[in-house]
């Protein structure tokens, strides 16, 4: 087994727009533990919104970086699934296992739920339960969408979809270009996505969108009636985490339709909402809060759809600073550090 350095670089978070690379231990695995070399690790819209503090979902100091994939460089003794070498995506989430939402198959609502994010970082140390090989051929890097794909692919059920469907997307970052290859995978007759990016709107029809609405020129609300001979979409997907963008999802499906919020929006943004046109058009509101048990599902799902092109944006982790300004002006689609 190749030695491992004492010392690795990570990128530390210690408050609201504070984030700067220190030097820390590399961990030892012990028991079921495996240690996990980072090859990249996605910036999601929850680091962006941590480091600006628009959330309060975790405190620092800590490593934030939770979409995550690498190589196995290390394992517990008692380690017994995995192998040293392993190209691997990694799970974040653990949650206790025997609370009421654990035992109503809900773990990502367990109260006593951690999240290993730390992928900003160059090793990382996690539980081998959490470990997933990527199938065979796959570039290393892929699994790091592994995390967003599964959010997706609990969206996507949230949303039943069915083919023969009409399906909307409202943004075409990572989130709503994996949802529409999802949804046109499943049969969906007509995938529309709004976007106001002219280069995320062609990905979009790259990917498999029937039809690309510019927002900034054109209602899509009015476009898709017309699309659908007045009647409105089956399914709407907000996928940007806006207070206008949820708006424009939540008017978008027809009598009986459904929309899945699964955007992440800072924690004091407020819709509102016309109670007698909910109620009048028997509209079903859902949102998508990270994943059940669909990881696994998500990470064989890495060999089918077309991931490279999301892919586009890459910085070493002493760029950390410049890879958050990179996400968080949408340059690219999905923003990578790779460590």
């Amino acid at each position: 087994m190749t030695s491992l350095p004492a010392e690795m670089s990570c990128a530390m978070w210690r408050g609201v727009n504070d984030m700067g690379l220190e030097r820390h231990p590399v961990p030892a695995p012990s028991g079921r533990d495996v240690l996990i070399r980072i090859a990249a690790c996605g910036i999601c819209a929850t680091d962006l919104h941590l480091l600006d503090g628009s959330i309060p979902l975790y405190q620092p100091p800590r490593v934030l970086g939770h979409e995550m994939s690498g190589t196995v460089v290390a394992i517990g003794p008692d380690a017994r699934s995995v192998e040293v070498g392993a190209a691997v995506a990694i799970d974040p989430n653990i949650s206790c296992g025997s609370c009421f939402y654990c035992q109503e198959a809900l773990p990502y609502m367990c109260p006593r739920r951690t999240s290993m994010i730390g992928g900003f970082a160059e090793y990382l140390r996690v539980p081998e339960r959490t470990v997933y090989p990527l199938p065979p051929g796959i570039p290393v890097e892929y699994g790091a969408i592994a995390e967003p794909l599964s959010c997706c692919l609990r969206a996507a059920e949230r949303a039943n979809l069915r083919a023969g469907g009409t399906v909307a997307v409202v943004g075409a970052g990572t989130i709503g270009l994996l949802i529409t290859q999802l949804a046109k995978r499943s049969g969906a007759a007509l995938v529309a996505v709004s976007e106001p990016d002219a280069d995320r709107r062609a990905l979009a029809l790259r990917l498999g969108a029937d039809l690309a609405i510019d927002p900034m020129s054109e209602d899509p609300r009015e476009r898709l009636l017309k699309e659908t001979r007045g009647i409105g979409v089956d399914v709407a997907f907000e996928a940007v985490g806006a207070v206008v963008t949820a708006q424009t999802a939540i008017s978008l499906p027809r009598r009986s339709g459904t929309v899945v919020l699964i955007g992440v929006p800072p924690a004091t943004a407020e819709l509102t909402l016309k109670s007698y046109e909910l109620f009048e058009r028997e509209l079903t509101i859902r949102t998508s809060f990270i994943r059940a048990f669909e990881f696994r599902r998500a990470v064989e799902l890495l060999a089918v759809l077309d991931v490279e092109p999301l892919l586009g944006t890459r910085f070493p982790l002493d760029r950390i600073h410049d890879a958050f300004a990179a996400a968080s002006s949408r340059q690219g689609v999905k923003t990578l550090v790779t460590p």
